[in-house]
């Protein structure tokens, strides 16, 4: 292969169509990854009972910090550099051995941590299998080049993975856990699964794009980390006011409140990146290369996918709301108290949509990481402060108040954060106007 010669391959399609076909192919993979779980959710609710049930999404929810960890700011920073030199073979090998071996080496440190994490924590130790088998899923997550199939926008690979992959998933839970004492299955068939899909995907982006590994030299090792780092730490300060309100309600309370809450907080986040995520990915590459070639024209793009996908998930919030009773009977009576949960934060997916566009489409691809770091920090450490102070005396609903505060916070200040830089998305949607930004 001629150094000329790009691996992804010319397409004669307009951009448009490209983009609009990458949507659809992670709108399924999305499917599968939030679907899936909530197939399995009241079954899982049911059999294993409130405590079992808390203790398995205690586990995930600390597994997400070492797949945040893992993942660093890859995710993003590598999507957008494969984007722009797709058409250099070796600058995305490059890329490709460099990312994957630092995800390797920050997957070892992870290991460490949870080891360590396990033998000092009481709590932890006392369960300690379901968290080692727990972080089978960041295994599966290193093995898993995703960010070469979004940034070479071959996406249309990853629903057989992952659909096949989920399927599996559902229906060993539905074989094998038919107790309380079965809780440990969850864990390890998700982690197989995971593992599953990593490994096909790899051998996939190998035979298919013919990277090559080598081991690259610590400059290049070094530009990728500064590349992701701020993108990292805005990431971990989401977490912190996502999965981290599981694990503060989790190490404060006890287990129970956790299945009051994780549930509720799984499907109004699921309705929220069901849209999002796969959006996010499909334009973030496309928005990437605007950008280096025209800021108007990203602008633009950016104008009108913000007005529709902000009023898809308007009416997404608003229809959740309204249904929180009747998903709250698919539980069972035992989840009754977790009901207000689901509508206290039925507003995530409009907050979540527009905070994405705001913060991972405008700032991160028009030089902005660290105005995006700071208000995430600050977020994630506005939200730990609250959620101590309210998981105490009103449990999971005080959780859930502190989650909604923040995400309010987060989107608000990056709207004006934006607006104070000329960067109004929702006022670049005629071309005169966005010109003179």
């Amino acid at each position: 292969m001629s150094p000329g010669t790009p691996i992804g391959g010319r397409n004669s399609k307009s951009e448009g169509r490209r983009v609009l076909g990458n949507f659809f192919s992670l709108s399924l993979v999305q499917f599968a990854n939030y679907v899936a779980p909530l197939i399995t959710l009241p079954y899982l609710f049911r059999v294993l009972g409130p405590s079992n049930y808390g203790l398995t999404e205690m586990a995930r929810a600390i597994s997400v910090y070492f797949l945040i960890l893992t993942d660093y700011g890859f995710s993003l920073s590598a999507t957008r550099e494969i984007s722009v030199h797709r058409d250099n073979p070796q600058r995305v090998s490059e890329v490709f051995s460099a990312v994957l071996l630092l995800k390797f080496l920050l997957l070892l440190l992870s290991f460490g941590v949870l080891a360590l994490l396990v033998l000092v924590v009481p709590r932890l130790r006392a369960d300690w299998p379901v968290y080692f088998l727990s972080f089978g899923s960041v295994i599966g997550m290193w093995l898993f080049p995703v960010w070469l199939f979004q940034g070479l926008e071959r996406m249309k690979y990853l629903p057989l993975l992952n659909v096949t992959a989920k399927t599996l998933v559902i229906v060993s839970l539905f074989v094998f856990i038919r107790a309380p004492d079965d809780y440990l299955y969850v864990p390890l068939l998700q982690s197989a699964g995971t593992i599953l899909v990593g490994l096909a995907g790899l051998g996939l982006a190998l035979g298919t794009f013919r990277v090559r590994f080598r081991l690259p030299p610590v400059r290049v090792l070094a530009g990728e980390l500064t590349n992701g780092w701020h993108l990292f730490i805005s990431k971990m300060a989401t977490t912190f006011y996502t999965s981290g309100n599981i694990v503060i309600l989790g190490l404060l309370t006890d287990s129970t409140f956790v299945a009051y809450y994780a549930p509720g907080e799984k499907i109004a986040r699921a309705a929220a990146d069901g849209l999002q995520q796969p959006l996010s990915q499909a334009i973030f590459p496309h928005i990437g290369r605007l950008a280096s070639q025209s800021r108007s024209a990203a602008l633009r793009f950016t104008a009108k996918t913000a007005k529709i996908a902000g009023a898809a998930s308007l009416a997404i919030s608003v229809a959740l709301f309204a249904a929180a009773p009747y998903v709250g009977s698919i539980f069972g009576p035992k989840f009754e108290a977790g009901i207000p949960v689901l509508r206290i934060l039925s507003l995530l997916p409009v907050l979540i949509c527009l905070s994405n566009i705001f913060g991972v489409q405008v700032m991160a691809n028009f030089g902005l990481q660290r105005l995006l770091t700071r208000i995430l920090t600050v977020a994630g450490v506005w939200n730990i402060l609250l959620a101590v102070l309210l998981a105490g005396p009103f449990k999971h609903i005080g959780v859930a108040v502190a989650a909604l505060t923040t995400e309010i916070i987060v989107t608000t200040a990056m709207f004006f954060a934006l607006r104070r830089r000329g960067l109004n998305v929702f006022a670049r949607h005629k071309p005169t106007e966005s010109s003179q930004a």
